[in-house]
């Protein structure tokens, strides 16, 4: 087999791949909805931008700064007063702290699931069993905002319930699909 007969079965591959885990998207939506809805649309999130909501929200922040304080007053105290086990034990809890929330985000970004059904909005984990998340009527979201991503996923701001739609590869579809369903 040559160069290119290689290249052509990895694809084939990767699309098969690709092709599953949409069936298996498509299935795991069916499983989690109600059955008086209908999916209209549904998808996961661009990892990169949850990943950039997570790492600057306030938890993430009082975790980052709780590990620079304890780590500072660590040094401090080990420099005028000798090893601390109180100190020690606050900055390993810090640090499990940041560790977790790191693991959340990781989790958030791969697991996570947009539904738009026939009556409301709402997120799922992806898990051995669905999670409802979070979810919202669809009258409750009012007028949705698009930001324009340039890798060319939006986010979508829904100003109504305070949340957002990260990372939509279709977000002009997305808000479309909210705003015509909302008084259905």
């Amino acid at each position: 087999m040559n160069y290119l007969g290689v290249a052509f079965s990895i694809a084939r591959m990767k699309k098969r791949i690709r092709n599953l885990h949409e069936d298996d998207l498509t299935e795991f939506v069916q499983a989690a909805i109600r059955a008086d809805e209908k999916p209209l649309w549904f998808a996961q999130p661009r990892f990169s931008h949850v990943w950039k909501q997570e790492y600057v929200s306030a938890i993430t922040k009082f975790f980052l700064y709780g590990m620079i304080i304890a780590a500072s007053l660590n040094v401090l105290i080990f420099i005028f007063l000798g090893l601390s086990t109180l100190m020690s034990i606050v900055m390993a809890v810090t640090l499990g702290g940041i560790i977790l929330r790191l693991c959340w985000i990781y989790y958030l970004g791969r697991r996570l699931v947009y539904v738009v059904t026939t009556k409301r909005l709402v997120f799922f984990l992806e898990s051995a069993k669905p999670i409802e998340y979070k979810s919202y009527l669809l009258n409750a979201i009012g007028t949705s905002e698009r930001i324009k991503g340039i890798d060319g996923y939006d986010d979508v701001i829904l100003p109504g319930i305070q949340d957002r739609l990260l990372g939509v590869s279709e977000g002009d579809a997305v808000e479309s699909l909210i705003a015509d369903h909302q008084h259905s």
